[in-house]
């Protein structure tokens, strides 16, 4: 510290006094940036961040040391080194650079906010704003919406140290820790949605620089039938009679808002006013599943099919799609989910392909086709047969036997009038003979009676397991609770069923067969018997058990795990380029509310499902757009990576304007690019990164966290873009010719305890 002066205040002197005075004792020339700190007995610091109160309210005491600290010109505040992360070198003392041209330190996860902070950094205005220091006459302490400046000062820092020329690369880490005490969503070091944390700090730079120290109370007037004129602008003087800062200046615009009751008609109009646009990407209806197709064909390896079908169609869709590929008919294809070698569940024509997921594992499986009930007309009954394996339990009673579920199932058609125990057997052995031999007469004459064959087509693929526990699983690992019913076939409780089946031979078999539940783990009885058949009480699922020795010795698990890819494997859904007005377009399409979302209408006294219609009626200097890659819905999670068409130059808005306006002033609505906040990967990691044009040289550059590399034009526009920011071609023209000002330096920025010059204060 330098040598203390001593200087008397009266109480009632505001704290802008004691710094001038400060400043002239110390000689602190008008360039040179300061702020005061209180210094405690116990050695401790605390920053006087509000100068505009009086010595008395900030409870200065007699004999109170005062301390000024000094801006370096690299931008940063001697208190704030402590949080700089590695030791700087003299080369990186003596940098000079581009003003602009600097990288922010990833500190864990946080790309999406420096992608943030560099777009922001790169809008002119609000540069100029902050390192000409009018924020200092503007920052908010009361605010109660507000963070008391902190949010402020700290981006304040931020910018001052990226353009003050001296740094490759900063340290964000004051600010972060701001970010994370204001906002606990962005607390610790998760992944984060780069535009989320773009509406907190724009948010909360609004709030802590708001002129409106005191607001007022202003009711929200509904149109009713006034002209649009008159109600858009009584709507913009109310927002300003409560929101007036630089950001409110820079980036706030004005849209039309309009609701019709679709029972009584009645029409709501407001003006609201907006920070940015999230505008929807065109959706394709169609959507890519790919299923693999088991044949009745025992010859046939199953098949790989990539299909297009409808996003909100049927499981009819998708059997009419795979049916012009293998010229199987529709009503003679069966739709399953296959998890963990069991059916998860089994789908009707009518369920929607919604509850399909991405990565599902569908199987669908040809069975033979049946017509009816009727007299004389042959039926087939479907069953579901499961594969399990024998295996000798770790128990002291050697005669006990547990069996794992392997391979994948198989949707078996059975005739009715050959549903025995041993019929089954041989259309088994004739539907696995792909990949179970058969045994010669031999083999047939030798040992006891095995159990267990089939796999039908096992593909592996990602999410099923290598085999499951037969303990019985708890309700939530239940499969599907309906079976196999309906879809053209007869009644459950007319199927006849094993029990009716003629006693099983005693000859050698390769495996038994066993009824069990939908989940394959347990045996069941859910059959009764009369003198003329059997019913089921509900649908029969068959085990296949095998001998470890029997399925060593004739089941061929290469080969049943074998299947081919169909030439419509190879084929990708172009998805193609929209354009940037398009996206536009669509945001200001009409649309029907959804039922979580309902209108109140004052007419009919209930809320209501009514149609919207968003309108831009005054567009801001700095447009944000942000592009919705991000869709989720009830069932499924996505995100759009098709290209957007942006122009770099000249985006012309003047077509969605519906505010009257006069030929003196098209440019109004013509938009230059200056910033794009970028996304790579998918949903649940990514990475974010920055295309800026520095305000000074012109120059495009892309930011990834600490690296900053010059790019072209060309490179600008690809499919991450994310976060778009434009600048409006008259607000470009002023800022050109007007002069550099400097401002009065007299910043403040909560950090810690300050090394400077001292003060007594009498």
């Amino acid at each position: 510290m330098g040598t203390p002066h001593t200087a008397q205040f009266s109480h009632t002197d505001s704290l802008d006094l004691v710094l001038h005075t400060a400043r002239e004792r110390f000689l602190a020339s008008p360039q040179e940036e300061t702020r005061l700190w209180i210094k405690h007995s116990d050695g401790s610091f605390e920053r006087l961040c509000n100068t505009h109160v009086t010595v008395l309210d900030a409870r200065l005491k007699t004999g109170q040391v005062i301390v000024m600290e000094t801006r370096n010109k690299d931008g940063a505040w001697p208190s704030a080194k402590q949080y700089v992360m590695k030791s700087v070198s003299k080369e990186d003392e003596d940098f000079q650079g581009q003003p602009g041209v600097c990288g922010l330190t990833n500190l864990g996860n946080t790309c999406f906010m420096n992608s943030a902070l560099q777009c922001l950094s790169n809008v002119p205005q609000l540069t100029e704003y902050f390192l000409n220091n009018r924020y200092l006459e503007e920052l908010n302490f009361c605010n109660p919406l507000g963070m008391k400046g902190e949010i402020a000062e700290a981006y304040a820092d931020l910018v001052k140290q990226a353009w003050s020329g001296h740094h490759c690369s900063i340290v964000p880490h004051v600010f972060k820790t701001k970010v994370g005490h204001f906002a606990s969503q962005f607390l610790g070091y998760q992944q984060h949605d780069s535009q989320e944390l773009l509406s907190f700090l724009l948010d909360g730079l609004h709030e802590d620089l708001n002129r409106v120290k005191k607001k007022e109370y202003v009711e929200l007037c509904d149109a009713a039938g006034r002209p649009d004129q008159e109600v858009a602008q009584e709507a913009w003087q109310n927002h300003k009679r409560r929101n007036n800062s630089v950001i409110v200046d820079t980036f706030h615009g004005l849209f039309k808002s309009t609701l019709v009751c679709p029972d009584c008609g009645n029409v709501s109009v407001t003006f609201d006013p907006f920070c940015y646009l999230s505008v929807p990407l065109p959706v394709s209806p169609k959507r890519v599943m790919e299923v693999f197709y088991v044949s009745m064909d025992p010859r046939r390896k199953p098949e790989q099919h990539r299909l297009i079908v409808p996003k909100k169609g049927k499981i009819s869709d998708l059997c009419v799609a795979l049916s012009k590929h293998t010229g199987v008919q529709p009503d003679r294809m069966m739709v399953a989910d296959v998890f963990s070698h069991r059916f998860y569940k089994i789908y009707q024509l009518e369920d929607s392909l919604n509850s399909i997921l991405d990565r599902d594992d569908i199987f669908i499986y040809e069975v033979s086709a049946r017509a009816g009930t009727g007299e004389g007309i042959r039926e087939d009954v479907v069953l579901p047969i499961y594969l399990r394996e024998r295996s000798p339990a770790r128990d002291f009673n050697s005669s006990y036997y547990g069996l794992m579920l392997f391979g994948h199932p198989l949707l078996l058609s059975v005739p009715r009038d050959r549903l025995t125990w041993d019929a089954l057997y041989h259309i088994l052995l004739y539907r696995l003979s792909r990949y179970v031999a058969r045994p010669s007469s031999d083999d047939e004459d030798d040992g006891d009676e095995k159990g267990d064959t089939e796999n039908k087509g096992s593909i592996a693929k990602s999410g099923q397991t290598a085999g499951g526990s037969l303990q019985d699983p708890g309700p939530e690992q239940a499969g599907p609770s309906s079976g196999v019913v309906g879809r053209n076939r007869a009644p459950a409780d007319n199927s006849p069923g094993p029990s009716n089946w003629p006693q099983r031979s005693r000859r050698k078999q390769l495996f038994t067969l066993q009824t069990v539940n939908s989940n394959g783990t347990s045996d069941r009885m859910t059959f009764s018997e009369d003198g003329h058949g059997v019913s089921f009480s509900s649908q029969p699922y068959i085990a296949i058990d095998w001998e470890p020795e029997m399925k060593k010795r004739y089941y061929d698990e290469v080969e049943a795990e074998g299947f081919v890819k169909h030439e419509c494997v190879s084929y990708v859904l172009k998805k193609a380029p929209v354009r940037l007005q398009e996206c536009i377009e669509l945001f200001t399409t009409v649309e029907t509310l959804e039922k979580e979302n309902p209108w109140y209408c004052p007419n009919c006294k209930q809320h209501q499902l009514a149609t919207k219609k968003l309108d831009l009626w005054m567009l801001p200097e700095i447009l944000i757009i942000h592009l919705k890659r991000f869709s989720y819905t009830k069932f499924s999670r996505e995100k759009l990576d098709i290209l957007v068409e942006f122009p770099i130059r000249d985006l012309d808005l003047s077509e969605f304007i519906i505010k009257p306006r006069s030929e003196s002033d098209p440019d109004l609505y013509k938009y230059d690019l200056i910033a794009v906040s970028n996304h790579y990967g998918g949903l649940r990691d990514g990475h974010y990164t920055t295309f800026a044009c520095n305000k000074d040289s012109g120059q495009w550059h892309y930011f990834d966290d600490n690296s900053v590399s010059p790019v072209t034009e060309d490179e600008v526009e690809s499919k991450a873009a994310y976060v778009l920011f434009y600048q409006r071609q008259d607000v470009a023209r002023r800022l050109r010719s007007q002069p550099d000002l400097s401002g009065p330096p007299e910043p403040p920025a909560c950090g810690s305890p300050p090394s400077s010059e001292s003060m007594d204060v009498n």
